[in-house]
Order: C-alpha cells, then structure tokens, then sequence
C-alpha cells in the first residue's frame, strides 16, 4: 500500500450520553463522521437495549438521542469538529477527535463501534456498506472490461471473441456472452461481499445460460469466471468471509452438475490469465 492510500481521509467523534448528570455513567451511543466531504451523525445504541434499561420511557431516549445526534452534526458542519472540545447537548457529548483512513463509510462507523461501543449491531452496518457498493450490473462489467484489456494487451488477436453472442433456445434472440471463440464460452461475474446473495442469483443464471448456449453451439467447453475478494482480506468480517465461503462453494457444485468450469479470482490479472488459457 502506498503511503498516500493510507494517509487518514475520515475524521469522527464518538458520541456519549450521560442519561444522570452528573454521575460520570456513559454511553457510547452514536458517532459524528466527515468521509467524503459530508458529516453524517449515526446511533449506535439499539433500540432493544434503550428498551430494557428504560421500558415505556424508551421513546423518549431514543428521541432525544437522535435529536442531540443530528444538531450536534450541523454544529460540527459548521467547524465544530476539529475544535478542541465541541459542545454537549441533553446531555450528550462528543468525544475526542479521531481519525483514520478508510474505504468507506460503512468501515469508517465499524472501527468506531470496534473502538468504542459494545451495544452496537456491527451486521447493521453491512446494510450501509451495501448502500454504498456499486450494483451487481456496475461490477460484472468493470471486472469484464478489466480483463478484457488485459487480455486484448497480452493477444490482440483474441478482440473478436468478447462480447459475442449466441442463442438459448433454437430461433430464440441472442444472448450476449463475455467471450465465445471456438474452443470456449465464458460469462464474467463478481461477489461481492456486501452483496453476496444478489451475486449468487446471478452466478446461477449465467450457469443455465452457459448450459444452453454449450447445447446449442456444439462448443463443449463452457465457464464461470467471477471475480471475489480473497479470504484474508482486512476489511471483511468473520460473518462475510464465512458467507463467501460457502456461497463458492455454492457456485462450484451448481458448475459441477452442469459438467462446467468455475473460477473463482481475487484480482482481475488471475481472471484475464485464465481466459488467455482457456482461449
């Protein structure tokens, strides 16, 4: 990693509530963040534990809570942020300044809860993250734009082959494939980690189309090439590598049963190398 990627580019206060002034008891109950160049407040604190500690008066917690959160993020909008000590309202103070570098907001709000806040739901903050990710749609065609000109680079001679078409059923319309030359067709995919179920659905039906287009083309060799984060990367959790794991496997025997390859690359050069051999 370079030392510019690393460099901090977001800056957040924890916040804490004392619900008894006076007493010195806190809790951490939400963050202020600026990523991006925008400040967004979040509650931490969920709504099951407001419940048990204050039964009926619950709502009203939760409202002054809230309420403190989005006044204290136009006060920081406003400069407050990086003041030494930012004002407290109902009780509710922000804390020291921090800052680190991150990739998204989604990641921004879990090392906070990490650092922090023990009454946090950190699967919520995957909802967010995948808000923020680009759609099933923006990747497949990133990472099969990616490899095709990496692997135009290495062969021009293999241009032709991407993006060609073929039928799924006799007389029906044309189907656009990532690349079909005579020895191969090939679909091209990612899994995401934040969107690993809509990654699946689309695994499964670029298997059947690969199915028929193999039936009707007469070219017996047919793949799944998909593009997935590798096992030890950082900034996914325990919860997200177990559900890729067993999402590709999920794939590889769906492959299987169809008599079809699949390959699963973490970067996009292992994806362009695999097309220049099946090519």
């Amino acid at each position: 990693m370079t030392a510019e990627a690393s460099e901090p580019n977001a800056h957040w206060r924890p916040v804490f509530w004392e619900p008894v002034a006076g007493t010195g008891e806190r809790l951490m109950v939400g963050v202020l963040v600026l990523w991006n160049d925008q400040f967004t407040a979040h509650r931490f604190v969920r709504d099951d534990v407001l419940d048990c500690l204050y039964g009926k008066a619950a709502k009203g917690a939760r409202t002054l809570i809230d309420t403190a959160l989005q006044n204290l993020r136009d006060i920081a909008a406003g400069g407050a942020l990086y003041v030494d000590t930012m004002p407290a309202l109902y009780g509710v103070h922000p804390g020291q300044l921090r800052q680190t570098h991150a990739e998204s907001l989604a990641e921004v709000l879990r090392t906070a809860a990490l650092l922090y806040s023990s009454l946090t739901n950190l699967d919520k903050l995957d909802e967010l993250e995948e808000v923020d990710a680009p759609s099933q749609e923006e990747g497949n065609r990133r990472f099969t734009t990616e490899v095709r000109d990496r692997v135009i680079a290495a062969r021009p001679q293999l241009t032709q082959y991407f993006g060609r078409t073929a039928p799924l059923i006799d007389g029906g319309e044309l189907t656009k494939f990532g690349f079909v030359s005579p020895r191969v067709i090939l679909h091209f995919g990612v899994l995401s980690a934040v969107r690993q179920p809509t990654g699946l659905r689309d695994a499964r039906a670029r298997l059947w189309e690969l199915f028929r287009a193999r039936e009707l083309s007469g070219i017996n060799l047919a793949g799944l090439i998909f593009g997935t984060p590798s096992a030890d990367d950082p900034t996914l959790s325990p919860r997200q590598i177990d559900a890729m794991r067993r999402n590709l496997s999920e794939i590889e025997r769906e492959a299987d049963s169809y008599e079809m390859r699949f390959f699963a690359v973490a970067s996009v050069q292992a994806g362009a190398d695999r097309v220049l051999e099946l090519a």
